[in-house]
């Protein structure tokens, strides 16, 4: 089993406890909404043009982007100083499980959590302090992966902007501007931190130091080649429900429906996931009900591929007294 470095406080533990059972109760209440706004009958007859080959071709480029994201965990253990980094056999068994978490469980992040613990040794500790660096390094994988999403949306509405909302000129700059600042902080994050406040400092001395430069560069281009796997995956599913739909128009929505993905209210985005896939796609004439098969199609993708996961587990469960 994974060693504990701390054990949370009672408090803390009712705290986690409360919060998983409001995002539950959030993620009922909107998609109830949603539910109260079209008819079932006619998603799941939207639902039923799904052809088998568009939701076969979106798994597979979902699998793709799991397998690059693989890629981008050991280029930053690399990028951040590990001396033992990880075989492939270990990080493709640590990743496919933590996505496994990070789709069924609330919240979203427990999987990362096992990664970071799980990888420790990669620091050559077997402490909570090598624990505190491979869950460090889990989180700035975090960190570039939204940032290349903020970098993929702005550029799309840039090129092409979305009729009907206002306004998003501003907030696409805005989101460059945050991706940018958000790589260059994590790269230079402990070397900043003597120049600041003791409350902001402090937190930034606990990131690990970049050592090694092109593995993060290369890392960030694979985050644009995940979420371009994800925009190519939700629109095979939505072009196969409504043809009329151009891959033009989903490079600009998927990256914002992406987006809306990280609401913390919810559990794994449901709820929201549907609202966007409606507004956004509204925007190009796509009806509520086929916007909707679409969210629960492309979902399906992230289930299907997350419960590879789920049965890795099942017959090599995790410790983190494995050795590579």
């Amino acid at each position: 089993m994974l060693e504990e470095g701390r054990r949370p406080s009672a408090g803390g533990e009712k705290r986690r406890r409360y919060l998983r059972w409001g995002r539950i109760a959030v993620t009922v209440a909107a998609v109830a909404y949603l539910a109260s706004r079209v008819e079932p009958r006619d998603v799941l007859n939207a639902f039923q043009r799904l052809s088998l080959e568009a939701a076969l071709s979106a798994v597979t480029v979902v699998l793709f982007a799991l397998v690059c994201g693989m890629v981008r965990w050991r280029l930053l253990l690399r990028a951040y100083g590990a001396i033992d980094i990880p075989s492939w056999p270990r990080i493709a068994h640590l990743y496919t499980v933590g996505h496994f978490y990070n789709t069924y469980a609330p919240g979203g992040v427990g999987g990362d959590v096992i990664r970071g613990v799980a990888s420790r040794k990669a620091f050559g500790d077997l402490d909570w302090a090598g624990a505190t660096s491979g869950v460090a390094v889990v989180f700035i994988e975090r960190v570039v992966g939204v940032s290349a999403l903020l970098v993929l949306a702005t550029v799309a509405y840039l090129m092409r902007p979305i009729p009907g909302i206002e306004n998003l000129g501003l907030w696409a700059g805005l989101g460059l501007a945050t991706a940018g600042a958000a790589l260059i902080g994590i790269a230079i994050a402990p070397r900043l931190a003597p120049f600041l406040p003791e409350k902001l400092g402090k937190p930034l001395r606990s990131l690990p130091r970049l050592y090694s430069l092109w593995p993060f560069l290369i890392a960030i281009f694979l985050s644009l080649i995940i979420h371009s796997g994800n925009i190519l995956a939700g629109h095979v599913i939505m072009h196969s429900l409504e043809p009329s739909v151009t891959l033009g128009q989903s490079a600009v929505v998927m990256p914002l429906i992406g987006a809306s993905a990280f609401f913390p209210f919810t559990v794994g985005g449901a709820g929201v996931r549907e609202a966007a896939f409606a507004a956004l796609y509204g925007t190009v004439g796509v009806p509520e009900a086929s916007a909707y098969a679409a969210s629960l199609g492309f979902w399906g993708t992230q289930l299907i591929t997350a419960a590879v996961g789920g049965v890795v587990n099942l017959f090599v469960p995790l410790s983190g007294r494995e050795s590579d």
